[in-house]
Protein backbone atom coordinates (compact mmCIF):
# COMPACT_ATOMS: atom_id res chain seq x y z
CA UNK A 1 0.00 0.00 0.00
CA UNK A 2 1.42 3.08 -1.13
CA UNK A 3 1.67 6.08 1.98
CA UNK A 4 -0.27 8.68 1.79
CA UNK A 5 0.55 12.08 2.94
CA UNK A 6 -1.50 11.41 6.11
CA UNK A 7 0.17 7.90 7.08
CA UNK A 8 3.53 9.90 6.32
CA UNK A 9 2.17 12.74 8.97
CA UNK A 10 1.03 10.41 11.56
CA UNK A 11 4.54 8.43 11.99
CA UNK A 12 6.66 11.40 11.76
CA UNK A 13 4.17 13.07 14.01
CA UNK A 14 4.67 9.75 16.70
CA UNK A 15 8.43 9.90 16.54
CA UNK A 16 8.42 13.39 17.36
CA UNK A 17 5.78 12.28 20.16
CA UNK A 18 7.95 9.10 21.19
CA UNK A 19 11.16 10.89 21.89
CA UNK A 20 9.54 13.44 24.25
CA UNK A 21 8.10 9.79 25.68
CA UNK A 22 4.24 11.30 24.94
CA UNK A 23 1.82 8.15 23.52
CA UNK A 24 -0.53 9.68 21.47
CA UNK A 25 -3.51 8.08 19.60
CA UNK A 26 -5.16 9.76 16.42
CA UNK A 27 -8.96 9.76 15.79
CA UNK A 28 -10.90 10.98 12.74
CA UNK A 29 -13.97 13.31 12.38
CA UNK A 30 -14.91 16.03 9.87
CA UNK A 31 -12.86 18.82 9.81
CA UNK A 32 -15.14 21.41 11.18
CA UNK A 33 -15.99 19.37 13.64
CA UNK A 34 -12.38 18.65 14.58
CA UNK A 35 -11.16 22.30 15.02
CA UNK A 36 -14.01 23.25 16.81
CA UNK A 37 -12.79 19.99 19.33
CA UNK A 38 -9.35 20.45 19.29
CA UNK A 39 -9.80 24.56 20.21
CA UNK A 40 -11.88 23.61 22.88
CA UNK A 41 -9.69 21.18 24.45
CA UNK A 42 -11.77 18.17 23.89
CA UNK A 43 -9.12 16.68 21.27
CA UNK A 44 -5.20 17.64 21.91
CA UNK A 45 -4.11 18.56 18.39
CA UNK A 46 -4.29 18.32 14.92
CA UNK A 47 -2.44 16.31 12.60
CA UNK A 48 -2.11 18.39 10.05
CA UNK A 49 -3.50 21.93 8.88
CA UNK A 50 -2.43 24.93 6.77
CA UNK A 51 -0.81 27.81 8.16
CA UNK A 52 -2.74 30.09 9.76
CA UNK A 53 -5.75 28.38 11.19
CA UNK A 54 -4.95 29.91 14.36
CA UNK A 55 -5.81 32.81 13.72
CA UNK A 56 -9.13 31.68 14.14
CA UNK A 57 -8.51 29.00 16.82
CA UNK A 58 -6.90 30.54 19.12
CA UNK A 59 -6.50 28.07 21.19
CA UNK A 60 -4.21 25.91 19.34
CA UNK A 61 -0.91 26.45 18.70
CA UNK A 62 1.31 25.25 15.49
CA UNK A 63 4.31 23.35 15.50
CA UNK A 64 6.47 25.78 13.60
CA UNK A 65 7.93 23.63 10.68
CA UNK A 66 6.01 21.48 8.19
CA UNK A 67 5.96 17.96 7.83
CA UNK A 68 3.71 16.81 4.98
CA UNK A 69 2.71 18.80 1.67
CA UNK A 70 -0.53 19.12 0.68
CA UNK A 71 -1.07 19.19 -3.60
CA UNK A 72 -4.00 20.42 -4.24
CA UNK A 73 -5.24 18.89 -7.70
CA UNK A 74 -8.12 19.60 -10.31
CA UNK A 75 -9.59 16.21 -11.91
CA UNK A 76 -10.99 16.48 -15.11
CA UNK A 77 -12.50 14.42 -17.84
CA UNK A 78 -10.31 16.29 -20.35
CA UNK A 79 -6.92 14.94 -19.81
CA UNK A 80 -5.73 17.92 -22.11
CA UNK A 81 -7.41 20.78 -20.13
CA UNK A 82 -4.90 23.41 -19.41
CA UNK A 83 -5.87 24.69 -15.71
CA UNK A 84 -2.79 27.41 -14.23
CA UNK A 85 -4.16 28.38 -10.62
CA UNK A 86 -7.91 29.04 -9.03
CA UNK A 87 -8.42 31.79 -11.21
CA UNK A 88 -8.28 29.57 -14.27
CA UNK A 89 -11.43 28.00 -13.46
CA UNK A 90 -13.96 30.38 -13.91
CA UNK A 91 -16.46 29.65 -15.56
CA UNK A 92 -16.38 26.07 -15.51
CA UNK A 93 -19.09 24.08 -12.68
CA UNK A 94 -16.88 22.74 -10.15
CA UNK A 95 -17.25 20.01 -7.64
CA UNK A 96 -15.81 19.11 -4.30
CA UNK A 97 -16.34 17.95 -0.56
CA UNK A 98 -18.01 20.57 1.83
CA UNK A 99 -15.61 21.89 4.09
CA UNK A 100 -12.70 21.50 2.32
CA UNK A 101 -11.58 24.55 3.32
CA UNK A 102 -8.51 25.55 1.06
CA UNK A 103 -11.14 24.79 -2.28
CA UNK A 104 -13.89 26.79 -0.67
CA UNK A 105 -12.07 30.32 0.08
CA UNK A 106 -10.42 30.16 -3.45
CA UNK A 107 -13.52 29.66 -5.31
CA UNK A 108 -15.79 32.31 -3.91
CA UNK A 109 -18.29 33.38 -5.94
CA UNK A 110 -17.55 30.42 -8.75
CA UNK A 111 -20.11 27.75 -10.54
CA UNK A 112 -19.59 25.24 -7.19
CA UNK A 113 -20.83 22.82 -5.84
CA UNK A 114 -19.96 20.92 -2.54
CA UNK A 115 -20.91 16.89 -1.85
CA UNK A 116 -20.38 15.41 1.06
CA UNK A 117 -17.11 13.68 0.24
CA UNK A 118 -14.10 13.33 -2.26
CA UNK A 119 -15.91 9.93 -4.30
CA UNK A 120 -19.36 11.58 -4.69
CA UNK A 121 -17.33 14.58 -6.28
CA UNK A 122 -15.62 12.27 -8.76
CA UNK A 123 -18.59 10.25 -9.38
CA UNK A 124 -20.25 13.31 -10.86
CA UNK A 125 -17.18 14.30 -12.61
CA UNK A 126 -17.02 10.81 -14.56
CA UNK A 127 -20.32 11.42 -15.33
CA UNK A 128 -20.01 14.98 -16.74
CA UNK A 129 -22.34 16.49 -14.19
CA UNK A 130 -19.32 19.19 -13.54
CA UNK A 131 -16.57 20.39 -15.14
CA UNK A 132 -13.65 19.96 -12.88
CA UNK A 133 -13.62 18.54 -9.79
CA UNK A 134 -10.88 19.19 -6.58
CA UNK A 135 -9.42 16.80 -4.56
CA UNK A 136 -5.95 16.70 -2.75
CA UNK A 137 -3.41 14.03 -4.71
CA UNK A 138 -3.53 11.20 -2.86
CA UNK A 139 -7.09 10.99 -1.85
CA UNK A 140 -8.10 11.68 -5.83
CA UNK A 141 -5.65 9.20 -6.98
CA UNK A 142 -7.19 6.66 -4.31
CA UNK A 143 -10.78 7.10 -5.22
CA UNK A 144 -10.10 6.81 -8.90
CA UNK A 145 -8.19 3.90 -8.30
CA UNK A 146 -10.88 2.00 -5.51
CA UNK A 147 -13.70 3.30 -7.75
CA UNK A 148 -11.85 2.30 -11.10
CA UNK A 149 -12.57 5.42 -12.71
CA UNK A 150 -12.20 5.62 -16.82
CA UNK A 151 -12.66 8.97 -17.91
CA UNK A 152 -11.43 11.22 -14.55
CA UNK A 153 -7.92 12.80 -15.11
CA UNK A 154 -5.57 14.31 -12.79
CA UNK A 155 -4.24 17.55 -14.11
CA UNK A 156 -0.73 18.45 -13.06
CA UNK A 157 0.92 20.59 -12.29
CA UNK A 158 -0.78 20.84 -9.23
CA UNK A 159 -3.04 23.70 -9.02
CA UNK A 160 -1.79 24.65 -4.97
CA UNK A 161 0.51 23.29 -2.86
CA UNK A 162 0.75 24.08 0.50
CA UNK A 163 3.02 22.72 3.30
CA UNK A 164 1.24 21.19 6.31
CA UNK A 165 1.66 22.04 10.11
CA UNK A 166 0.50 19.72 13.21
CA UNK A 167 -1.05 21.79 15.98
CA UNK A 168 -1.31 21.55 19.48
CA UNK A 169 -3.86 22.55 22.08
CA UNK A 170 -2.34 25.38 24.40
CA UNK A 171 -2.64 23.46 27.40
CA UNK A 172 0.34 21.30 25.73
Amino acid sequence: MKRTRFIAAAEIVLSAHSKLNVEIMFKTFPAERALRMSSAGKADGELVRVEGIDAKYKNLIRIPVSHVMAEQMVFATNPDLKVSGWKSLVGRSIVFQREYKVAEKHTVGMDRYLVPDGKTALLMLEKKRKDVAISNRFTGQKIIRDLRLKRVHMLVPAGQIDPLFHYLHVKH
